[in-house]
């Protein structure tokens, strides 16, 4: 289901017999998100039936934004030198400052 949520699935052309099935899943999947969300939030949140618009106003609404932990960590990666780290270590480290700058991403 989470195909729907980040845009993978995409939705069935108009008039195909698949739409209906698709309606339903998102009805579901719109479900769960209000569902999950704080009750006293729910009206700073637009209705969508959509889950992925719903999701990314929630993402956009709430997401974190840290520039300058996002600036510190590009200029790490900048920097960062192998040196006569072992290949499996610094790769380690590249990947971590990687996957961190991408959750602010």
């Amino acid at each position: 289901k989470w195909g729907f949520v980040d845009g993978t699935i995409q939705q069935p052309k108009e008039g195909s017999s698949k739409m209906e099935d698709c309606w339903t899943v998102q009805s579901m999947l719109v479900s769960w998100i209000l569902n999950t969300i704080e009750p006293t939030l729910h009206s700073t949140i637009s209705y969508m039936e959509n889950a992925k618009e719903l999701w990314n106003d929630i993402a956009a609404q709430f997401s974190v934004v840290n520039g300058p932990r996002i600036q510190q960590l590009k200029l790490e990666l900048a920097k960062c030198k192998q040196n006569r780290t072992p290949m499996v270590n610094y790769y380690g480290k590249l990947k971590t400052l990687w996957d961190e700058l991408a959750n602010y991403q």
